[in-house]
């Protein structure tokens, strides 16, 4: 295996997750492995990410691909397996979630539980591959295992109340986690607004540079929330 530090982002996509690796890639790794359901997709993302790399910091870095439900837990832990061959994971970005409305007493039972497969279980079954590996890593390494979130865990909303709920259930999870293990910056990145391009705040460059601002923290200084609100 090799011993480049490697980022790990779990549910790459056009806006947020794309940027994020071309940040991380930018500032410090020079491996990333990125999973999503589309794999035609993530195939264009791998372009470019590898050369708007090469353009803004002149450096190589090594990208791959994995095309995964990772609802579907007997193949998500199957990919986890090969990313651990592929590279010396540092730190795991989780992205993933299913943004949609939801309608209170008629979102069907089904659907709701959808939402707690990718977002909760698909989050728990992630951290039962990383915990192991991020806590044996030194401090200078920087061991993450960083979350997407936003701020309905404690301001529901009921439109979308199935999103709120595995949003509360998600930092729970998170908060747990970092306290069974000191070791490695467990945290969330709290988006309060719709990620957007035209958005001052919320577009994806900016919400990228702030993911990177929360896993460069010291140890002494981390925190379990880093909270991006819009205009005062």
């Amino acid at each position: 295996m090799s011993a480049t530090p490697t980022l790990l982002l779990i549910g790459s996509g056009p806006g947020l997750g794309l940027s994020i690796s071309k940040s991380f890639a930018t500032h410090k790794f020079s491996k990333i492995a990125i999973l999503s359901r589309d794999n035609t997709r993530l195939s264009s993302e791998k372009s470019s990410i590898e050369s708007s790399v090469l353009e803004s910091a002149g450096k190589k870095v090594e990208v791959k691909t994995w095309s995964v439900d990772i609802a579907e837990s007997a193949k998500f832990k199957a990919v986890l397996k090969e990313v651990g061959e592929w590279g010396s994971v540092t730190c795991v970005v989780f992205n993933a979630a299913r943004v949609q409305p939801s309608e209170i007493l008629v979102e069907s039972e089904e659907e709701i539980v959808k939402d707690f497969m990718v977002t909760n279980i698909g989050l728990y079954t992630a951290a039962q591959w990383a915990m192991p590996i991020l806590s044996h890593l030194p401090v200078e390494q920087k061991p993450s295992f960083l979350v997407t979130s936003s701020l309905l865990w404690k301001q529901p909303y009921a439109p979308f109340f199935s999103l709120s709920m595995v949003k509360s259930s998600q930092r729970t999870l998170v908060q747990c986690l970092g306290a069974t293990f000191p070791d490695v910056h467990c945290a969330l990145l709290n988006i309060a607004g719709q990620v957007s391009e035209d958005d001052k705040v919320f577009n994806p460059t900016n919400l990228a540079e702030k993911f990177w601002e929360l896993y460069d923290q010291e140890k002494e200084a981390w925190t379990l929330d880093l909270d991006v609100l819009g205009p005062q």
